[in-house]
């Protein structure tokens, strides 16, 4: 029964009828489940092809879709002799791809909202944030699981929840025990004497963090098929099936069991499992789950009838919750779905992405009754027939081809039985399957120098091999970039939660480049940009053999020489390894200017606050001039200079920048000192050496 409080925010409406308020869950319950198989129904069609990939994945390739049952069916064999050999080019296909984008993990950045000190501080804030989650959240088989769903079926979602029962405890609560609490509540004055006997339980209270899970498209069910992306669809249902012991757990309201059928919503299972179907059963009986219902979430953006949106969960024609929708993970603070979308090939004016397996079912189909045929040819040959003349041979004589067998005859004028002979197999065999495999790395975009490590036929030059690679790496580089995408907005919705629910300052853990633990402070008040990239996205579609030819081009470049000994000054190189994408090898190099920026930012930060500040022997002095030139040209320090201390401010840092060009000129005239030394030095001894 849904608490009356959260009924009256949602319909603003009172009610204290207990039967009334019994109905009005029914008819909740009801609505969510008539959207829920209204969507089901409509989603069959591209629910038939996910599992028809499935099937073909798994080598179960004599099955095609029935329009007249709407199911699989298989396809039946047309004489006892034929081969049925399945000859499966679709799973290599398949492990490729899927091993090409999972190989680089995607590394998320925010850019600040300006060139201010501050924003750029807060970005790399954000930043540090999105990567101690990723590691936290276990991203990387997250990743893993993503790539292979969105290659298998075309579609796959990543859920953003905010999970309260998650990371550091905070404090430990005593409070009454819920059964007790329960039995109050329901009247039950029997036991509600027990709440005054003092029993309490102690209770975790979490300081709260983000859970992200990959949910298959077999689990999700919007409100259109045909909506371009997930922003073009008004509401959306999540269902998952869980044990009953689990819904009483999460919810605390006890579910009948009901019929759950493993070909459509189940838990994870082996093999490819996760919330969806079995591996490779479909044509198997159907089993049922026992103790299991399934668990309907219904997510509905904010209208002007329900101004903050609704998220309703209901199981089995109860109602679990039901409230406004909790995540304001859209533009501008609005509430929104926690899901991103992720598909491997764009359909226009279609929800459901596309896959490279559907494409090449037709082929595979080709391939096998070729391959069939010729086999079938083979056995022919092989076995042979016989011509035999009527009567030529006795009654109990049965022609086969035994090794050893003894073929008894009677001599007429008819002849004697004589094998047929058979033409060799015709060359139009060999080239049809040259053709197809020509087509499967056509249309998966996937050829041999990628399936089976070697080069093509007919490809010898090391030219022709590298453009065979950069061409497999074009075709990949669409899906690849439908994922940076996904990626990005769930970087994005992460930084949102975060800012939602983070109310008191939290400990950020990250591990720096040289494998240190890095320990700080943050609050929601530095997450100011949520504008985030993908440092490394042109990485998802290269080789690491790629990366490393790239690696030996900068070093003879010069990239990696000191700046002393190159023309290339450090932000030059800076810049360069940014439009490179490879931001993060400059580090080591760039790492003492970074603590020289830092350390004169700290100072400007002082002197802005009226404390004189004297120069360090270890100074970059040339670094902090420029560091403090900036500050005074900038639009606070003019308002600093109207202040009531802004003159006595100027003059600190105008004598602070003239110890730093003191310094530099006494360095100067050493050097000169030093060099006019070596130069009479050097002129007495070729002196000495001409007398």
């Amino acid at each position: 029964m849904v608490v009356g409080v959260i009924k009256n925010m949602i319909t603003g409406s009172k009610s204290t009828d207990k039967s009334r308020e019994d109905k009005y869950d029914e008819e909740i319950a009801a609505f969510v489940n008539q959207e829920y198989e209204s969507r089901k129904s409509g989603r069959l069609p591209f629910e038939l092809q996910w599992r028809l990939n499935i099937e073909f994945l798994n080598g179960n390739q004599f099955l095609d879709i029935d329009p007249t049952s709407v199911s699989i069916q298989e396809i039946p064999t047309m004489y006892w002799y034929q081969e049925r050999e399945v000859f499966n080019q679709m799973a290599t296909i398949y492990e490729t791809r899927v091993a090409q984008l999972s190989r680089t993990i995607p590394m998320l950045k925010v850019r600040p909202a300006s060139q201010d000190d501050g924003d750029i501080s807060a970005a790399r804030v954000s930043s540090s944030l999105l990567q101690s989650t990723w590691h936290e959240e276990d991203m990387d088989v997250i990743w893993d699981d993503l790539c292979a769903w969105t290659e298998l079926t075309g579609t796959a979602f990543i859920k953003n929840v905010w999970n309260k029962d998650k990371g550091r405890t905070v404090m430990i609560m005593r409070v009454p025990k819920e059964q007790q609490e329960n039995k109050a509540s329901n009247g039950d004055t029997e036991h509600a004497s027990q709440l005054l006997e003092g029993e309490y339980e102690d209770v975790e209270l979490k300081e709260g963090d983000m859970d992200v899970c990959v949910v298959s498209p077999f689990e999700f069910f919007p409100d259109n098929n045909f909506a371009s992306s997930l922003k073009a669809c008004h509401s959306v249902i999540h269902a998952k099936a869980y044990a009953i012991k689990d819904i009483e757990e999460i919810w605390g309201v006890k579910v009948e069991p009901e019929k759950v059928d493993v070909m459509t919503l189940q838990q994870i299972q082996a093999g490819l499992g996760g919330i969806g179907y079995s591996v490779g059963g479909y044509r198997g009986k159907s089993m049922q789950l026992k103790n299991h219902a399934i668990v309907k979430e219904y997510y509905e953006r904010p209208t002007k009838k329900y101004p903050n949106g609704r998220f309703i969960v209901v199981s089995n024609n109860k109602v679990l919750s039901l409230s406004e929708l909790p995540y304001k993970v859209g533009d501008d603070g609005k509430r929104d779905f926690p899901f991103v979308l992720a598909r491997s090939i764009k359909k226009p004016a279609q929800f459901w992405g596309g896959s490279v397996l559907e494409r090449i079912i037709p082929i595979q189909r080709r391939y096998n009754a070729l391959r069939n045929r010729k086999a079938e040819y083979l056995n022919l040959v092989a076995m042979g027939q016989w011509y035999e003349p009527e009567g030529s041979l006795d009654e109990d004589v049965e022609l086969d081809n035994s090794p050893g067998n003894i073929i008894r005859y009677r001599p007429v004028n008819g002849g004697k039985p004589e094998p047929v002979s058979f033409p060799n197999l015709p060359a139009s065999f060999e080239n049809e399957i040259q053709t197809l495999l020509n087509e499967f790395t056509a249309i998966s975009g996937v050829s041999e120098l990628s399936r089976y490590s070697q080069a093509p036929s007919g490809v010898k030059s090391g030219v022709a091999l590298s453009i065979a690679n950069e061409q497999d790496n074009t075709r990949i580089s669409n899906t690849a970039s439908n994922l940076a995408q996904c990626i990005k907005l769930m970087g994005k919705q992460w930084l949102r939660l975060y800012r939602q629910f983070v109310k008191e300052p939290r400990v950020l853990r990250t591990v720096g480049r040289d494998r240190d633990v890095e320990v700080s402070d943050w609050t929601v008040s530095q997450l100011k940009s949520d504008d985030v990239i993908i440092e490394n996205s042109s990485a998802l579609a290269e080789t690491p053999a790629q990366r490393r030819q790239m690696v030996f081009d900068m070093l003879t470049a010069g990239l990696f020489n000191k700046e002393e000994t190159s023309p290339i000054s450090n932000a030059t190189r800076e810049k360069i390894l940014e439009m490179l994408e490879y931001g993060n090898w400059e580090g080591s190099m760039m790492e003492m200017q970074r603590l020289q920026e830092q350390k004169a930012k700290r100072e400007n930060m002082r002197f802005k606050q009226g404390q004189p500040i004297m120069i360090n022997d270890y100074d970059d002095d040339v670094l902090h001039i420029e560091m403090h030139n900036r500050l005074r040209m900038s639009a606070e320090y003019e308002d600093i200079l109207n202040s009531p201390q802004g003159m006595e401010i100027d003059q600190m840092l105008r004598e602070h920048i003239e110890m730093h060009r003191q310094r530099i000129m006494m360095r100067q005239m050493e050097q000169l000192q030093q060099q006019i030394a070596v130069q009479q030095s050097q002129t007495t001894t070729n002196g000495g050496k001409n007398q």
